[in-house]
C-alpha cells in the first residue's frame, strides 16, 4: 500500500524534529514578537472515531500570525489504518493566549473549513467519498527555545462524509512547531 509508504517518511520526519527540539533546548526568551512571523507545526497522534475505528495521524500546520495572538493558516490531517485513508485539508483561524506568570506555555483555540477525502478498502469493495470538514480545536505550545516548541492539540472534527455515514471524530496530535 503506497500509503505506509508515506506514514513512515512523515513518522521519520516528525522524529527528526523532536530530536532537534530535545538538542536545541535552551533558555527560553520571555517575550516574543509574532506579529508577521510563519510558524511551521508537524506532529503524529491518533484520530478517533474514523470510519474504521481509531487511526494512526499525521498532521501539518502552518500558521501566520496577523497580530500577535490571531494567526491564520492551513492545517493537513492525515488518517491511516490497514484499510482507510483520510486526508483533511482546511484553513484555519488560530488564537494563541500569552500567559505572563508561564511565558513558555502558550494555550490556543482554533476553528476552521475545508475538505476530508476518506477512502475505505473492504475485501467485498471500498468506499470512497469526500466532504466538507470543519475542526474545531484546543491545545497548548511550550517553549524549549527560541526557535523549537513542542506542542499538542486536540481538534473535534465535523464532516458529512458517505462512507460508513461518519459525520464526526476527533483527532489528537503531538508534535513540534518551528518559526521562520
Amino acid at each position: 500500500m503506497k500509503a505506509k509508504g508515506s506514514v513512515h517518511a512523515g513518522v521519520i520526519f516528525v522524529l527528526v524534529l523532536l530530536l532537534a527540539s530535545v538538542a536545541e533546548a535552551q533558555q527560553v526568551q520571555p517575550v516574543e514578537r509574532r506579529t508577521g512571523r510563519f510558524v511551521f507545526g508537524a506532529g503524529l497522534g491518533l484520530a478517533g472515531d474514523t470510519p474504521d475505528g481509531t487511526a494512526f495521524a499525521l498532521g501539518f500546520s502552518g500558521d501566520y500570525y496577523l497580530t500577535q495572538e490571531f494567526s491564520i493558516g492551513p492545517l493537513l490531517q492525515m488518517g491511516f489504518t490497514g484499510d482507510l485513508f483520510q486526508l483533511g485539508l482546511t484553513a484555519q483561524a488560530k488564537y494563541t493566549f500569552d500567559l505572563p506568570q508561564l511565558p513558555a506555555l502558550k494555550p490556543h483555540v482554533e476553528a476552521g473549513i475545508g475538505f476530508i477525502y476518506a477512502d475505505l478498502d473492504r475485501p467485498r469493495g471500498g468506499e470512497d467519498d469526500t466532504s466538507f470538514l470543519i475542526p474545531i480545536g484546543l491545545g497548548a505550545e511550550y517553549k524549549l527555545s527560541n526557535r523549537i516548541s513542542l506542542d499538542t492539540t486536540l481538534l473535534f472534527n465535523f464532516t458529512d462524509l458517505n462512507v460508513r455515514d461518519e459525520n464526526f471524530f476527533i483527532t489528537w496530535l503531538i508534535g513540534v512547531k518551528y518559526p521562520f
